[in-house]
């Protein structure tokens, strides 16, 4: 068969005694009668990198190919799975997968009802060259009475010739989506099987989002995703992989979301992550519920909720426009944690040898349910060969790409390796990047943070406003006409705060507090700031501005979400030397990268001054800007 130039072969083997040497059956199921042994290989004309992310999604790949939908139950750390096929319930206890990026994995059911008492699945995948890929699969089968075992053999025959159509369907995908990654049909985006008052809803809210300035485009885009995409990718709409598929800013489309949970087209949830798994432990509905500590039973650990990366924001669908339900048709444990790129159970006193197909980059290593870990640094001119063995390890481990790893359980019981991605979730909407959106602050003024807790929100820019003179120009000025200019003034900074990605935490009197996730926004708005109140006789509000970066908390003060630290106070301590028109800024923002390319493409000057730290006798080096206003 071929599909677009994409050619599949496939045949069933024939030594699968062979197969069955290297993966015998465990003792406690080789004491039943023959087991139901299949073994088929499957030659794909496809990258093995680009069909891994297709192949360890076996949700999708059974929803495919016609398999029944499941229902999971998580107990005690463990999965428990329903179903129910051809009218005959299953049931069954999930057995923790195993898996080696680009290379395979593996798992098994314990059923207590069915047609079978255990089966157990694997697949091995193999680069044959660049551009062609060998998929061998194998399902064995302990049946349960003779119903079993007159069904199973046939079920399997069934199930090889779904495969072949599954697998070709897999790489028809995968040419439509390099061909044209960003189609999508914009036509028909009401439809007509839809009620009619559910279209008279939507089509009142896009009205609203019109009003807003939000563009129609976007607006009937995202309708029509929500309408019409499949339910698992709306169950938690996860915005920035949205921004990055549509490849459209996320500001954008953050906008069109926050005015839409107003408008009743979705609803915000705050998950908490498990910092292992990455699996969602608690959705919350508001901010001030999430709790200081929680846990995952899968992972067997405790954590704290308010460190860095530990909460997500995502969005879900109203139900009132559309009722979206989670469905499985696979565990698919290895697709639900794509950052881990091995995880094997090792038995105990064992070694097992294995070569990574991982290149440059940083892992973490550790042992399924301990909190510690050791790194792992993957660069040329490093030894080719890594030993992990529990307790016995280095903390820092620095090995050539494509390494061989020798793990050896020293323990007197089996215990699971796992190796994962250091680097943090590209696609997770975290709570600063809220913090800092005006729009946010705008229009979810009622979300506060608990009192008793403070949020580690990580590396924020921290800017300060400061009218000069302010005392005196009331006085000349009077409250009346003093009042006005100064809401003017706020008014500007809103303004060019918001311009430049950046939010206003707070004011305080005549002063204002922002912050920004970027040193250069925060620089570049200081600028446009200066050049609107630059020192001149028409202009009689004159402002000095600080900048300082750093570790930030957020902390609830008086029912709104306020930043609290060291970072916090160094920046307002900073406009100490800062006088009317004039930026300073600390060390921290001199060195960022992308300041120190800006003020060398613009020709912008620096002056470098001294700075007292008020709770020390030590100086530390700070700068100001030296600029031509226009």
């Amino acid at each position: 068969m071929e599909i677009k130039n994409h050619k599949i072969e496939t045949v069933e083997i024939q030594n699968l005694s062979d197969y069955l040497k290297q993966y015998p059956w465990d003792a406690e199921w080789a004491k039943f009668e023959k087991p139901i042994d299949t073994l088929w290989e499957f030659e794909l004309a496809e990258n093995i990198e680009s069909l891994w992310p297709w192949l360890i999604d076996t949700s999708s790949f059974n929803k495919r190919i016609g398999i029944p939908e499941m229902k999971y139950v998580e107990k005690e750390g463990k999965l428990f799975g329903t179903s129910k096929n051809a009218g005959i319930q299953m049931e069954w206890e999930e057995v923790p997968w195993e898996w080696e990026y680009c290379k395979g994995i593996n798992n098994a059911r314990i059923y207590s009802k069915g047609l079978a008492r255990y089966v157990r699945t694997r697949y091995i995948v193999e680069k044959l060259s660049e551009n062609r890929t060998k998929l061998t699969v194998y399902f064995g089968w302990i049946p349960r009475g003779i119903f079993g075992k007159l069904i199973l053999p046939f079920g399997m025959k069934q199930l090889f010739q779904s495969y072949q159509k599954g697998l070709l369907g897999i790489l028809e995908d995968i040419e439509t989506k390099k061909k044209n990654d960003n189609a999508i049909n914009l036509k028909n985006v009401f439809k007509a099987e839809e009620p009619i008052s559910e279209s008279l809803k939507i089509k009142q809210i896009r009205e609203n989002l019109i009003r807003e300035g939000i563009d129609v485009t976007l607006i009937d885009r995202v309708i029509h995703y929500i309408l019409s995409e499949d339910e698992n990718e709306l169950y938690r709409i996860r915005i920035k992989k949205l921004a990055l598929d549509w490849k459209i800013p996320l500001g954008n489309l953050l906008v069109l979301f926050l005015h839409g949970c107003r408008q009743g087209l979705f609803t915000l949830s705050w998950d908490v992550i498990c910092p292992h798994c990455r699996g969602v432990r608690s959705e919350l509905s508001n901010l001030g519920d999430i709790p200081t500590q929680d846990s995952c039973d899968v992972c067997g650990i405790d954590f704290e909720s308010t460190k860095l990366n530990t909460i997500e924001i995502t969005f879900h669908i109203h139900p009132s426009i559309r009722e979206v339900q989670k469905r499985y048709f696979c565990a698919a444990e290895p697709s639900t944690k794509a950052h881990i790129r091995f995880q094997k159970t090792v038995p105990p006193q064992t070694e097992y040898i294995t070569n990574l197909l991982l290149n440059d980059g940083i892992f973490r290593l550790r042992i399924a349910g301990e909190k510690k870990y050791n790194m792992l640094e993957l660069q040329p001119s490093s030894s080719e060969t890594i030993r992990w063995a529990i307790g016995e390890t280095e903390p820092e481990i620095i090995a050539k790409p494509l390494p061989e790893i020798r793990i050896y359980n020293t323990e007197t019981s089996p215990r699971t390796f796992i190796i994962e991605e250091k680097k943090e979730d590209s696609y997770s909407l975290r709570p600063a990047e809220l913090f800092n959106f005006q729009d946010f602050r705008d229009l979810f003024t009622e979300e506060a943070i608990a009192s008793d807790l403070q949020l580690d929100i990580g590396i924020q820019t921290i800017l300060f406003t400061d009218i000069v003179g302010s005392t005196r120009f009331y006085f000349s000025e009077g409250d009346t006409g003093a009042f006005k200019e100064v809401r003017d003034h706020f008014v500007q900074v809103f303004r060019i705060v918001k311009e430049h990605k950046g939010a206003v935490v707070k004011t305080i009197g005549d002063a204002v507090m922002a912050a920004f996730s970027s040193p250069l926004n925060s620089l570049l708005a200081s600028i446009d700031l200066q050049n609107v109140f630059q020192i001149s006789p028409e202009n009689r509000i004159q402002i000095r501005i600080s900048l300082h970066a750093g570790s930030c908390l957020a902390v609830n003060l008086n029912s709104n979400i306020d930043y609290f630290g060291n970072t916090v106070n160094y920046a307002s301590k900073l406009q100490g030397i800062a006088d009317a028109g004039e930026i300073a800024f600390s060390e921290v923002i001199f060195r960022d990268s992308e300041v120190r390319n800006h003020l060398k493409e613009t020709g912008t000057k620096v002056r470098k001054v001294s700075f007292r730290l008020p709770w020390s006798e030590e100086e530390d080096p700070a700068y100001k800007l030296v600029y031509e206003t226009k």
